[in-house]
C-alpha cells in the first residue's frame, strides 16, 4: 500500500535520523534500542524520534516481545512505502542555485577579537569546518575567512555561506535585512528572528536563510547557532529559502546534539 505525505509527515522527516529509521523499519518491525545500537546513536535519542515517527503516522506498534530478559515495543511503518512529489526540475535543491557554475566562495566567520560596532568577540569559528566538509561533498570548494577580512578587503562579490547573527559578524549585521528570514531588533542584543510567519527568541532557536550568493547560518544564541549548522550540514532538497529549527540536547550532556524544524 502507498500513501502520500501530509505536512505533518513531511515535517517529521526532516530528520536524517528518522529517515534512517524508516529505512530500518521498511526492512522488518524493529524497536527503539535495537535501532539505537544499529545507527550508533543513544537509547534518548531513539525514544525521541520514533515518539515523533509515531505522532506524525508514519509509524504505529507492530507488537510486544520479550527481549534480553524484558520487554520491548516493536513498530512498523504504517505503510509499505510513501509517495512525495513535488513537481520540481530534476537536480534542484536548496544548494544548487547557490553553487551553480561557480562552486568557489567563502565561509565567513566571526573574529575572535572584540570588532563592530558593538566590540564582541565570535566563538563559533570551529563550526566552519563542517559547513566546508558539506560544501565539500557537493563539489564546492570555500575558504574559511574572518568577516574583518571581508570587510577590510571588501569581498562582497564572492559567494559567501555567512556563520553568527549581527552581534558576532559585521558581514552578517551589514547583509541581514536582505534574507527571506533575519534578525530583527534595532538594539543590542539583537536576539531575535524573524520570518514571514513569525518571530523567535528562544536561544536554542537557529536559522539557515538564503538569497542570491550568501546563505545565513545562526542562532539566537551560540546553541542555536550549533543547531543551525547542524541542519545545514542535513540540508538536501528543500525547496524554500530559509528554514528555523530548535537544537535538542537528547543524551542530556548539555550539548546540541539534534534538531527539529520549527518552520
Amino acid at each position: 500500500m502507498l500513501k502520500g505525505l501530509d505536512p505533518n509527515k513531511i515535517s517529521a522527516l526532516d530528520s536524517k535520523v528518522r529517515r534512517q529509521i524508516m529505512a530500518i523499519l521498511w526492512e522488518e518491525p524493529d524497536y527503539p534500542a535495537s535501532v539505537a545500537k544499529k545507527l550508533n546513536i543513544s537509547k534518548q535519542k531513539a525514544h525521541y524520534h520514533f515518539t515523533k515517527l509515531q505522532e506524525s503516522g508514519l509509524v504505529q506498534e507492530a507488537g510486544i516481545e520479550n527481549v534480553s530478559g524484558g520487554s520491548a515495543t516493536y513498530y512498523r511503518p504504517t505503510a509499505e512505502r510513501f509517495v512525495y512529489s513535488r513537481n520540481k526540475m530534476k537536480g534542484h535543491d536548496f544548494f544548487s542555485d547557490f553553487l551553480g557554475e561557480d562552486s568557489e566562495g567563502l565561509i565567513v566567520v566571526g573574529a575572535p577579537d572584540a570588532h563592530g560596532p558593538d566590540q564582541v568577540r565570535a566563538r563559533d569559528g570551529h563550526l566552519a569546518g563542517d559547513i566546508g566538509v558539506k560544501l565539500g561533498k557537493l563539489g564546492g570548494s570555500f575558504e574559511t575567512v574572518w568577516d574583518t577580512e571581508v570587510i577590510r578587503d571588501k569581498l562582497f562579490d564572492k559567494k559567501m555561506v555567512l556563520v553568527g547573527g549581527v552581534l558576532t559578524n559585521t558581514v552578517t549585521k551589514k547583509f541581514n535585512e536582505d534574507f527571506p528570514a533575519y534578525f530583527s531588533g534595532e538594539r543590542f542584543p539583537y536576539r531575535e528572528i524573524t520570518t514571514p510567519k513569525s518571530s523567535y527568541t528562544d536561544p536554542d532557536i537557529g536559522l539557515v536563510s538564503k538569497k542570491d550568493g550568501m546563505i545565513l547560518v545562526a542562532g539566537v544564541r551560540n546553541t542555536g547557532t550549533k543547531a543551525a549548522v547542524k541542519a545545514f550540514t542535513e540540508l538536501g532538497d528543500e525547496e524554500k529559502d530559509y528554514l528555523v529549527v530548535k537544537g535538542l540536547d537528547l543524551d542530556g550532556d548539555g550539548e546540541i546534539d539534534d534538531y527539529e524544524v520549527i518552520e
